[in-house]
C-alpha cells in the first residue's frame, strides 16, 4: 500500500506539479489522503477478519474439543474422524489435526482431499505434523490450538488451521471495493478542485489582468469589478484602493511636476518666459536662421529710474508696474516671437524672419512709445520710460548668449544718451560699455583703498571778495587712469547704490575739515555738501548728518546741504518731509542748479530752502546778451522776494561779476576766485 502511495504521489508530481496550478497541488493532496485512508482501512480490516477468525477458529476448537474427548480418552480413533467430517461444509476450515498427549497425530481433516483419507500424506503424517506444529509449521496462516481435556486431564490437542484464501478475497475484494471508491472520489475531488480552480483563479487573473494593464497603460483609473468571495472581495477592494491612492499621487505628482516646469521656465510675477526658457528658443531660432540664412534681432529692454518708483511706492506698486509693462510689451509682440522677463525690470524680446534692419529699430520705437503712456495703479499716475538695447544676428554674434550681452551693451549706451531712447550695437560702444563696466568695478574698492577726496572751492561775497564758506566737492584719483571727472564715476556710484556709502564719508570728512579749520581758525567758517537723490529716498539722511555734527562738535548752522531740482522732484512729499527735519536741526538748505529742472514759482514757495544756487549756464552769456541779463534778474529778485538767498555759480570773469552785483546777487563761485582744491592747497592760499 505504502508503495502505491508513493507511485501515486510521483504520478502526480510529474504529472501535475509540474503545471504549478491550483488544481494539481488539490489533486496531490487529495490522491495523497485517499490513499493513505484506504491503506489504513485495509489494514483496520485486515487485523479486524484475523481477529475475528481467531475467536471464531477458538470456539470451533473448543467445540471439537468436547465433542471428541471420551473418543480420544479411548482411542476410538474411527469416531474422532466421523466428528471431523462435520467441518467439510465449512469453506472457512482449511485442516484440522487431532494430536494425543504425547502430541501424536490422532486423526485429521483436510479441505483440499475429496473425503476423508485412512492413510496419513507424508506432510501429515505424525512425526511431521508434530514438528510443523512445534515448529510453527502454520505461523503463515492463522492457526489455533485448544486443549481436549477430560477432568482438567489434558488428554490431547486440537488444532485448527484457517483456510487463508478467506482473508484473501475479503481483502482484495476490500481492496477493489475500496481502490474504485478513491477514484471514485478522485473524480470528484478534481471536479470540485477544478470549478474551485476555476472560480478562484478567475478572480486572481481578473486582478492580474488588471495589474498587467494598469503597467502597461499607466493608467490608475483602472479598477478590478465582479462579485467575488468575501476574501478575494476584500483582496480587491484593497487592490482597488492602491489604485485610487497611486493615481492620486500621480495626479499630484504630475500637476507638481507641471508646476516644477513652469516655474524652472516661466517668470513668477508676470507669466512670461524666463532667461532660461529666452535662450533655449533663442538657441533653436538661430540654428534655423543659420541653415535659412534670415536675420534675428534681440531688444534688451530696461525700464528708466524702476528703483526708484520702488523707493517711493513700494514694492507691491512696483510689481503691478512691471505686471503692466508685461501685458503692454506682449501686445506689441508678434506671435511667433518670444517676450521673456530676465529679472528685476529687465524684459528681452526676439525678432524672427527681419527684411531690413530698420524693422527691429522701429518695432524697438514701438515699445517705447507704448511703454510710456501712463500707469494708473492704485490711485497713482505714473510714467515710466525705458531704455532699449538693440543686437542682430549674424552681425553682432552667432550664439544666444553674446547676442544678448551685446544687447545689454547697447541698452547701456541708450539710458547714457538720456534714456527713453534705442541704441543699434556697434564695436566702439562695445568697448566704450567694457570701460565703463571696468571703471564701475574699481570704483567699489576706491573708499577702502583710500582713493576718493574732497576738494573745495570757496565761495565769496560779491561786494568785497571776503571768503563766506566753501563747497565741498568729490574726486576720484584712479591708480591708472589718474583723476576721473566727476561726471564719468558719480553717475556710476548712483546706479551701483555705492553713493550711499560714499556719500556718508562726504558728509563725515566734510565736518571733520570743517571742524579742524574752525579749530584753527581759518577763513572757512561753513561748508556745503551735495546729496545724491538716492541718499533722500534711502538713507536717513538727517540722522547722518546730525551723527557726525555732534561727532565733530560743530554747530549745524555752519553745515549745507545741496539738492538739485530733478532731486526733489522725483517724490516731492518725502523730499519736503526730509528737508523740514533737517531745518530742524539748524542745517542750511541750498537748490543746486536752479533753473535746469522741473520747479515752477509755486513749486519753489513751499521748498524749505535757505539758499537759490544759479546753474553756470545762466551766466555764459550774461553779460553780452540782454534776454539772459533781464531773466537773471528775475530770478534773483523771485529769490529776494522769497527771503531766499541767492549764489551765483561758474564766474569766470569780471563782467559776469558786475552784472551780478548790479542785479543784487549776494554771493558768487567760480574759476575766477578759485578752482576746486585740495584741503592742503586751501591752506597754503591762506597762509599766504
Amino acid at each position: 500500500m505504502m508503495s502505491a502511495t508513493n507511485s501515486m504521489s510521483r504520478f502526480w508530481q510529474r504529472r501535475l506539479l509540474p503545471a504549478g496550478s491550483f488544481r494539481s497541488r488539490i489533486m496531490l493532496i487529495s490522491t495523497i489522503t485517499l490513499v493513505l485512508a484506504l491503506s489504513c482501512f485495509v489494514l483496520f480490516s485486515w487485523f479486524s477478519y484475523t481477529h475475528e477468525s481467531r475467536a471464531r477458529l477458538s470456539a470451533t476448537g473448543d467445540i471439537i474439543a468436547t465433542d471428541i474427548g471420551a473418543a480420544l480418552a479411548f482411542g476410538d480413533d474411527p469416531a474422532i474422524t466421523k466428528a471431523l467430517a462435520v467441518f467439510k461444509a465449512d469453506p472457512a476450515i482449511h485442516r484440522i489435526v487431532v494430536l494425543d498427549s504425547n502430541n501424536q497425530v490422532r486423526a485429521y481433516y483436510h479441505q483440499a482431499e475429496a473425503s476423508l483419507k485412512g492413510s496419513v500424506p507424508d506432510e501429515h503424517r505424525p512425526e511431521a505434523l508434530s514438528t510443523g506444529v512445534a515448529n510453527g509449521l502454520f505461523a503463515a496462516a492463522i492457526i489455533v490450538e485448544r486443549p481436549v481435556l477430560k477432568d482438567e486431564l489434558r488428554l490431547g490437542t486440537v488444532v485448527i488451521e484457517q483456510n487463508a484464501r478467506i482473508i484473501i478475497n475479503k481483502m482484495v475484494v476490500l481492496l477493489t471495493l475500496g481502490t474504485f471508491f478513491v477514484l471514485l472520489l478522485l473524480i470528484v475531488s478534481y471536479l470540485l478542485a477544478d470549478r474551485f480552480q476555476r472560480k478562484t483563479t478567475a478572480q486572481i487573473a481578473s486582478l492580474t489582468e488588471t495589474m498587467q494593464e494598469v503597467s502597461r497603460t499607466k493608467d490608475f483609473s483602472i479598477r478590478v469589478s465582479g462579485d467575488y468571495n468575501k476574501e478575494m472581495n476584500l483582496l480587491s477592494n484593497c487592490f482597488n484602493g492602491m489604485l485610487s491612492e497611486i493615481a492620486q499621487r500621480d495626479s499630484m505628482l504630475l500637476k507638481r511636476q507641471d508646476e516644477l516646469h513652469w516655474m524652472a521656465n516661466y517668470d513668477l510675477l508676470t507669466g512670461l518666459p524666463n532667461r532660461a526658457l529666452f535662450l533655449d528658443r533663442l538657441d533653436q531660432a538661430l540654428l534655423h536662421a543659420a541653415r535659412t540664412g534670415e536675420q534675428l534681432a534681440v531688444l534688451f529692454i530696461d525700464l528708466d529710474d524702476f528703483k526708484l518708483v520702488n523707493d517711493t511706492h513700494g514694492h507691491s506698486v512696483g510689481d503691478q508696474l512691471l505686471q503692466m509693462v508685461a501685458h503692454r510689451l506682449a501686445e506689441q509682440t508678434r506671435a511667433d516671437d518670444t517676450l521673456a522677463r530676465l529679472g528685476g525690470d529687465e524684459f528681452t524680446v526676439f525678432l524672427h524672419n527681419l527684411q531690413f534692419i530698420d524693422n527691429a529699430l522701429l518695432v524697438a520705437r514701438k515699445h517705447l512709445k507704448s511703454l510710456l503712456e501712463p500707469y494708473s495703479i492704485d490711485g497713482n499716475t505714473l510714467y515710466v520710460s525705458a531704455s532699449i538695447g538693440v543686437a542682430l544676428f549674424p552681425y553682432h554674434g552667432a550664439t544666444s548668449e553674446l547676442l544678448l550681452k551685446h544687447a545689454d551693451t547697447a541698452m547701456y549706451l541708450a539710458k547714457e544718451m538720456g534714456k527713453n531712447h534705442v541704441e543699434l550695437f556697434n564695436s566702439g560702444l562695445h568697448q566704450q560699455v567694457s570701460e565703463r563696466l571696468n571703471l564701475a568695478n574699481d570704483l567699489r574698492g576706491a573708499l577702502q583703498r583710500g582713493e576718493l577726496e574732497l576738494y573745495f572751492q570757496p565761495r565769496v561775497c560779491l561786494h568785497d571778495k571776503s571768503w563766506v564758506g566753501a563747497e565741498a566737492l568729490l574726486r576720484w584719483h584712479h591708480p591708472e587712469l589718474g583723476m576721473v571727472p566727476p561726471d564719468k564715476f558719480i553717475p556710476l556710484a548712483e546706479e551701483t547704490g555705492l553713493i550711499l556709502s560714499i556719500g556718508e564719508w562726504v558728509i563725515g570728512e566734510a565736518c571733520r575739515q570743517l571742524s579742524r579749520w574752525q579749530a584753527e581758525g581759518g577763513p572757512i567758517s561753513s561748508l556745503s555738501v551735495n546729496v545724491s537723490p538716492l541718499q533722500l529716498q534711502r538713507q536717513d539722511l538727517p540722522a547722518t548728518i546730525q551723527g557726525a555734527l555732534r561727532l565733530n562738535r560743530l554747530n549745524p548752522v555752519c553745515f549745507e546741504v545741496e539738492i538739485t531740482e530733478s532731486a526733489l522732484m522725483r517724490d516731492m512729499e518725502k523730499s519736503i518731509a526730509m528737508l523740514q527735519e533737517l531745518r530742524q536741526i539748524g542745517v542750511k538748505i541750498s537748490l543746486d542748479d536752479f533753473g535746469t529742472g522741473y520747479s515752477s514759482l509755486s513749486t519753489l514757495r513751499n521748498l524749505p530752502i535757505d539758499v537759490l544756487k544759479i546753474d553756470r549756464s545762466f551766466l555764459l552769456r550774461v553779460h553780452e546778451s540782454d534776454n539772459d541779463a533781464k531773466f537773471l534778474a528775475a530770478i534773483i529778485s523771485m529769490a529776494d522776494t522769497l527771503q531766499i538767498g541767492v549764489v551765483a555759480e561758474g564766474i569766470e570773469c569780471t563782467e559776469q561779476e558786475q552784472v551780478l552785483k548790479e542785479f543784487g546777487c549776494s554771493e558768487g563761485q567760480g574759476y575766477l576766485y578759485a578752482r576746486p582744491m585740495p584741503a592742503s592747497a586751501l591752506d597754503r592760499i591762506v597762509a599766504c
